[in-house]
């Protein structure tokens, strides 16, 4: 894969751009085991760097899904975590106690609302970067213990392609990477998009552009992307909309919410709205694997070689 070539079709305007190629077969989703017991669909909200609207995206659809059943954030940001601070909680356990050993799976989970819940990531621990086989383990049990209580699950993961965040990813039944018109965030989202098809080849990303000023940019943007993805990958991530840039989004933030909780008739919130529903009817067509019980058959531990 040459790098210098894909960054240069990414700065391509969309006149430049090869025509025929905007529309890609999906690829078939890998099957659930049917499970005696059901388990909560999960989606992965990802990105190639920092700074695209992770968080700001992962608030807004978790309460959107809790109104149909009960939803669980899985902040995977280890160490830095920030999600508790759109739902305005101070969790006084996370992760950290988890992979520590002191504290039980429920124990490290905090409410946010009536039946929207949350795992913290742990914020200035610099251990939980690189988590071990072991740790990883520890976090996958945890998880499968918890997604039979839950209908749905929404992780939102840590920027870049490190091991452990592909991990949860192509664990994941859904995965939706959120890209803003800077062309650094979009090399990085065909970097991140590379990475996880290479984990897991049925996956079938899901792309959202964020920060738009307009349709046309976002629809530029799509073009681009489809473009390098399918030149190097033969695949392209499917599109299924875009969030304008808006102030009320900062607003919010600041008053530690979910734009589409603070500001329901913000363009932002009507757009996080419209995606909901999208992603609602992606998880109608969706065999749920388990996301605690699919992690788990991709970390490299074993209790018995312990």
């Amino acid at each position: 894969m040459n790098w210098d070539q894909a960054r240069k079709l990414l700065h391509l305007s969309r006149d430049e751009l090869p025509r025929g190629q905007e529309q890609v077969p999906s690829q078939p989703r890998m099957q659930s085991e049917s499970p005696m017991v059901p388990r909560a669909g999960s989606l992965c909200v990802a990105s190639g760097k920092g700074g695209t609207g992770k968080s700001v995206f992962t608030a807004s659809l978790s309460s959107r899904l809790s109104r149909r059943g009960r939803t669980l954030i899985v902040d995977a940001d280890m160490g830095i975590g920030n999600a508790h601070i759109l739902q305005g909680v101070a969790p006084e356990r996370s992760f950290v106690e988890l992979v520590a050993g002191t504290a039980a799976p429920r124990e490290v989970v905090a409410r946010c609302d009536d039946r929207l819940d949350l795992i913290a990531a742990g914020s200035g621990v610099s251990s939980m970067a690189e988590l071990s086989p072991f740790e990883m383990h520890r976090i996958a049990e945890a998880l499968e213990q918890l997604e039979t209580d839950y209908r749905y699950l929404v992780v939102d993961s840590a920027a870049g392609v490190s091991n452990q965040t592909v991990a949860f990813a192509a664990a994941s039944d859904l995965v939706v990477v959120v890209t803003t018109p800077a062309v650094t965030a979009m090399t990085d989202a065909y970097a991140f998009i590379k990475v996880l098809l290479r984990s897991n080849p049925s996956a079938d990303p899901l792309l959202v552009v964020n920060r738009a000023h307009s349709f046309e940019e976002a629809r530029s943007v799509v073009k681009r992307m489809e473009t390098v993805c399918q030149r190097f990958l033969s695949r392209s991530p499917r599109w299924i909309g875009w969030i304008p840039d808006d102030d009320a989004v900062i607003q919010a933030v600041n008053a530690r919410a979910a734009i589409i909780n603070h500001d329901p008739s913000a363009p932002a919130a009507k757009a996080l709205e419209h995606l909901s529903m999208v992603l609602l009817e992606e998880f109608d067509r969706t065999r749920m694997r388990g996301l605690g019980r699919s992690l788990l058959s991709r970390v490299s531990y074993s209790p018995k070689l312990a």
